[in-house]
């Protein structure tokens, strides 16, 4: 028995140096988790966003417009939404809208041409746009 007292410290050995490789492992999971974690939450809140701002959209749509040479806004503050509309030329007419949810710092804004006819708002077929057409910065500034 005297002759051999090292016996089993390699076993040891061997089970705390797999012990440090599943912390080492489990902490690079966590971390990978946590990074998955905050792109889920940011993609979420931006389709709410987006989803507000289709809901935005689609309540414009049915308001009535008396369209001008600047932009005439109206707002669903309850909901957090904004329609307004900009008559860019004799017949064109573009609508930008906003919907905010609770949890967004910035708002989406969404684009769309289309005319007013008998104070009535009726889309441009394929008119949807991602960001403002206008050739001025300051004429996509919605009034607050």
């Amino acid at each position: 028995m005297s002759g051999h007292p090292e016996r089993g410290n390699i076993t040891l050995g061997f089970v705390l140096l797999l012990f440090a490789l599943g912390l080492l492992m489990l902490g690079g999971l966590q971390r990978q988790l946590s990074h998955q974690r905050h792109l889920v939450a940011s993609e979420v809140g931006f389709l709410k966003q987006y989803a507000a701002a289709i809901s935005a959209q689609a309540w414009g749509s049915q308001l009535t417009w008396q369209p001008q040479q600047t932009w005439q806004c109206q707002q669903e503050i309850e909901k957090g939404w904004k329609a307004c509309v900009l008559l860019v030329e004799r017949n064109e007419v573009l609508m930008a809208v906003r919907g905010t949810y609770s949890g967004a710092q910035l708002p989406l804004t969404l684009w769309r041409w289309g005319v007013v006819d008998n104070s009535h708002w009726l889309s441009t077929p394929h008119g949807w746009l991602d960001f403002c057409p206008l050739a001025e910065v300051p004429r996509c500034q919605l009034p607050q």
